[in-house]
């Protein structure tokens, strides 16, 4: 193979691999509010822990004095917990690998809350996981 050839093998791949991670980049979900606080994803830089075959998810503290949790994405759903001022609480991203939920679901309305995990109560009884309204007036990055 001559080198001008090795050299334009070369650099096509590099131009295929710039533009490959572009594209891919403006899939990855949004770690930053938009212009009305919203998360539209539950990624931030602090992972807690979890169980296997659980990936673990990113903490957000709790910035409201008190923040409902619903069993449902959405202002209507029945409250199943509340969370206070100061709590962290940890997004619930399932097994990871391909299965890893990093979006926020929608309500009716288009706004983002977030499934986070339940846990155990001091009592040591499950509690279930719950969806939070993913604003920043109700939680930020831990």
């Amino acid at each position: 193979m001559k080198r001008y050839q090795f050299y334009g093998i070369i650099g096509f791949i590099y131009f295929l691999m710039s533009n490959l991670t572009v594209t891919l980049a403006q899939n990855i979900p949004q770690k930053a509010p938009d212009e009305s606080g919203d998360y539209y994803s539950n990624e931030a830089p602090l992972k807690g822990t979890a169980p296997s075959p659980l990936m673990a998810g990113s903490l957000w503290l709790v910035v409201k004095n008190q923040l409902n949790c619903r069993q449902n994405a959405g202002r209507n759903e029945p409250i199943i917990r509340q969370f206070k001022k100061g709590d962290i609480i940890q997004a619930e991203v399932g097994r990871g690998g391909a299965d890893e939920v990093l979006i926020n679901a929608l309500d009716d309305q288009g706004k983002p809350w977030m499934y986070v995990r339940g846990g155990k109560d001091v009592k040591d009884l499950p509690i279930r996981s719950c969806y939070v309204r993913a604003n920043q007036r109700y939680i930020q990055p831990y």
